[in-house]
């Protein structure tokens, strides 16, 4: 169940879910993740859904796996925000 949190702490929590992924601390919340100058190849990239459904405890259905949500961490708040807000209402 997502709880409404703080955007800071979203951030804080995907950049620290793909820093493990990826073995560094050296990942913004702006670095590109996915698409053509992505830095998560496909494996990653399903283990970064996986790693955001128990964290957050959601599901992504076909329909959320764009990079619209997932080409960013930002984008992947924003994502994660819009859900909170879907649930809320």
């Amino acid at each position: 169940m997502i709880e409404r949190r703080d955007r800071r702490e979203l951030e804080y929590k995907v950049v620290q879910i793909v820093q493990a992924l990826l073995g560094t601390k050296e990942v913004s919340t702006e670095a590109c993740l996915l698409g053509q100058h992505g830095i998560l190849d496909s494996v990653t990239a399903v283990a970064l859904v996986v790693q955001l459904e128990q964290a957050f405890e959601i599901s992504f259905g076909d329909e959320d796996l764009t990079l619209d949500n997932l080409s960013s961490a930002g984008t992947i708040v924003a994502f994660l925000e819009k859900r909170m807000d879907d649930k809320d209402h």
